[in-house]
């Protein structure tokens, strides 16, 4: 089946928090597997567009994918969906697609499929011509009734699979409260899953009940992918980045073999404070930040977590971290089920006492499969909203959220942005914020990164 035109669409004008300069990389994924079989092919991002879906079409165009990830402008991405014609083969994927393919497909009746889960190969499976009802992983509608195909076996990451940066029609930019730095970021997918088994984890299984199993791409392929790469700062999406030490080893070898100079942003697990060794390759290599998943100040929430470590553990770990010139973010829960309001408070000396940089703070949610909706049911006095959020009758989700503003407010002190300031120039980060490219004079970045930080908590 060959497509004369097909439109790819990220259909929210805002993100969470204001981010506009994260490209959807999923749905860039999805583009490069459609590619093939589109004689053309646009990718429309609504956060960069005055304009609506509809005016992006032309007299061909015969096929629309709507990337739907997040519960917030439900109405808005409905009505974007509802306005392609109904002659136009119209699907959509995205995480938040995967909880409800009977919500949507009932609400939007010109909508043909619901992609679950990983996209890529079920689209491709749909361009060929495959009959709806043998493909895996697709929701559809057959007369008045909705059918759901068997979840989709996801097997190992296919190595040169990546998005086809030359889509683009954006320049994705770090902006700091909607003002543009100048300085361009990507994002980067080295490997899908997770290994653990964390209780919280609104990841650890898809809205299927599925769990997604490491996997991850060849260093060589990661490379050269990153080789391709013209932005300076990289995110990586992946869950768990340093899974395998020698891995990361390897891939820092190649990075620095070629020359590649840029810096990265990835997500950690306290272990790789093992190889210290290892730590010193991603600094020279251009790994200039850490984002940790510690969540609690408690052994007693930790052990129910299924972290895998302790306080005292977290506290060895940190004698080799703060060592380090990369960054460290801290990612915290408030609100962690059997915890008093007194010992939430004290996520600040301890994340003090570690040593992190920064600190994200986030209320306890529940998603399918995490396990938590039976820890719930095991506490009478906690609850859980419509939308996920866990909440308790010492504890309400408006003083939970009270708490986080006051706790990152305390947090984020003048001393702390300076010290912020002083590890992104012994990263390597402060530096590309001053080069030709970039429009942000100092004083700039210091008052925006103080506002960016303190507001991002609300």
């Amino acid at each position: 089946m060959v497509f004369q035109h097909a439109l790819c669409v990220y259909p929210y004008q805002k993100d969470l928090k204001k981010f506009r300069f994260i490209p959807p990389l999923g749905l860039e994924f999805i583009a490069k597997s459609i590619a093939p079989y589109s004689k053309a092919l646009d990718i429309i991002d609504l956060r960069y567009e005055s304009k609506r879906t509809l005016d992006f079409f032309r007299p061909d165009t015969d096929m629309v994918c709507f990337s739907v990830n997040w519960q917030r402008r439900v109405e808005f991405v409905r009505e974007e969906i509802m306005s392609v014609p109904p002659d136009v083969f119209t699907v959509i994927g995205g995480r938040h697609a995967t909880e409800d393919p009977e919500g949507w497909l009932s609400s939007c009746p010109n909508l043909d499929a619901v992609v679950r889960g990983d996209g890529e190969e079920v689209m491709e499976d749909l361009c060929k011509g495959v009959p709806f009802e043998n493909i895996a992983g697709l929701s559809f509608r057959n007369g008045d009734g909705i059918i759901h195909n068997p979840v989709r076996k996801l097997g190992p990451l296919k190595d040169f699979v990546y998005p086809d940066r030359k889509l683009r029609r954006y320049t994705y930019e770090i902006e700091l409260q909607n003002i543009s730095t100048g300085v361009e970021m990507d994002m980067f997918s080295a490997s899908r899953g997770c290994p653990f088994n964390c209780t919280f984890c609104s990841f650890n299984f898809n809205p299927w009940g599925e769990k997604r199993n490491w996997s991850g791409r060849s260093p060589e392929s990661i490379v050269q992918e990153l080789s391709e790469i013209k932005a300076p700062i990289v995110g990586f999406s992946d869950e768990t980045f340093t899974h395998n030490a020698e891995r990361v080893e390897h891939i820092c070898d190649l990075i620095l073999d070629r020359g590649i100079r840029k810096k990265y942003v990835i997500n950690a697990r306290l272990e790789i404070a093992r190889r210290p060794d290892v730590i010193r390759k991603m600094e020279r290599a251009g790994f200039a930040m850490l984002l940790l998943g510690i969540e609690s100040a408690h052994d007693k929430t930790l052990r129910s977590m299924r972290k895998g470590f302790n306080t005292a553990k977290i506290r060895e770990y940190f004698e080799v971290l703060r060592e380090s010139s990369m960054l460290l973010h801290g990612y915290f829960i408030v609100g962690n089920i059997g915890e008093s309001i007194a010992e939430m408070e004290q996520i600040l000396p301890f994340a003090r006492e570690l040593g992190l940089d920064t600190v994200n703070l986030t209320l306890l949610r529940n998603s399918p499969y995490s396990g938590l909706d039976e820890i719930v049911a095991q506490n009478p006095d906690y609850h859980v909203t419509p939308t996920g959020k866990i909440y308790s009758d010492h504890c309400s989700i408006e003083e939970l959220k009270q708490l986080r503003r006051k706790l990152s407010k305390e947090f984020y002190s003048k001393r702390q942005f300076l010290r912020i300031l002083n590890k992104m120039r012994r990263s390597g980060l402060l530096k590309l914020f001053f080069s030709p490219s970039s429009s942000t004079p100092v004083h700039l970045v210091y008052n925006l990164l103080k506002a960016r930080l303190t507001n991002g908590q609300q």
